[in-house]
């Protein structure tokens, strides 16, 4: 247990030593779309990688897309009802702030320093099934509430080359399909992605920590409160079911509910730009669920 604590309180200090250089001039909020490039194009596909080449593949965990998916579109459709009797900007708002998971940049660093190869993969594909809705499925939904906004934006086309272009989301299919063939891929690339892959917990700690904001005034802390005790609650509920449920060992059955805990996708803020809604609120609604997720994911691997 205290080994646990240990390393969760290094994940936070790498996030607060993040933040502080922001604070003192060191680095600047612009500086977060580098370090995020970095992580989203290169440590975390390596990350992958690695992971998936380690497990001996299991073909009903494919089950955790499905399950993923799942997730992120009820929260979705939570979103939509919370703001019933509200105009279909409060509804878009809501169904993306309150929808997806900021898996690969938040979970996966915690997984790699806790579970085993097979939990990690669980969670990688529990992302695969997120990363559907939050590379560009909720926001297409939201687009057909919003008109107003998005009338122009609501092309299958662009949505379908968004999810194409996501490097964590194409490396999880390829790797997903060379496991379902017992492939391997060459020693030397296992070796390179090893090498970059070790990165990925720091710079995505690091990550969190340049891109962490809190800005609250009375409407937005009402507001802010609406949505996070209603993604939690839902959350709490995913964990129980999931975990009681599902037919599989205790590391991935532990691997599923640390994913239902994961904080909001970082992406959630540009999507709520695009559609017009309020940023700095949605930014603050992020940053909050960074720290509840920082404390529920260090109490699951510490009690379970």
């Amino acid at each position: 247990m205290s080994s646990i604590l240990t390393r969760a309180m290094l994940f936070i200090m790498i996030i607060v030593i993040g933040y502080g250089l922001k604070k003192i001039g060191v680095f600047k909020k612009e500086d977060f779309g580098v370090v995020s490039k970095i992580v989203l194009n290169l440590t975390l596909p390596c990350a992958i990688i690695v992971n998936f080449s380690n497990l001996v593949f299991e073909k009903s965990l494919i089950s955790m897309i499905g399950i993923g998916f799942a997730c992120t579109v009820i929260l979705a459709i939570a979103g939509y009802f919370l703001a019933a009797g509200s105009g279909n900007g409060e509804k878009s708002f809501n169904m993306i702030n309150l929808a997806g998971y900021n898996i690969g940049c938040f979970t996966i660093p915690f997984a790699q320093a806790f579970l085993g190869p097979a939990g990690i993969v669980a969670i990688c594909l529990f992302d695969s099934g997120n990363s559907i809705m939050s590379a560009g499925g909720t926001y297409a939904a939201t687009s057909l509430v919003n008109k107003e906004h998005n009338a122009d934006k609501i092309k299958t086309g662009a949505i379908l080359k968004k999810l194409i272009s996501s490097p964590p989301l194409m490396c999880y299919l390829v790797m997903l399909m060379l496991a379902l063939s017992d492939q391997k891929l060459p020693a030397p690339i296992l070796d390179l992605a090893g090498i970059i892959g070790g990165a990925n917990a720091f710079l995505a700690m690091f990550m969190i920590g340049i891109g962490f904001k809190l800005d609250l005034n009375r409407t937005q802390m009402v507001k802010s409160a609406q949505i996070i005790i209603t993604r939690y609650v839902i959350t709490v509920i995913f964990a129980v079911v999931l975990y009681h449920a599902l037919p599989f060992d205790i590391e991935i059955r532990k691997a599923v509910v640390l994913a239902v805990f994961s904080p909001i996708a970082a992406v959630s803020t540009a999507y709520t730009e695009k559609s017009g809604g309020d940023t700095g609120l949605s930014s603050t609604i992020n940053s909050l669920c960074i720290l509840i997720s920082l404390f529920f994911v260090s109490a699951i691997l510490v009690l379970m």
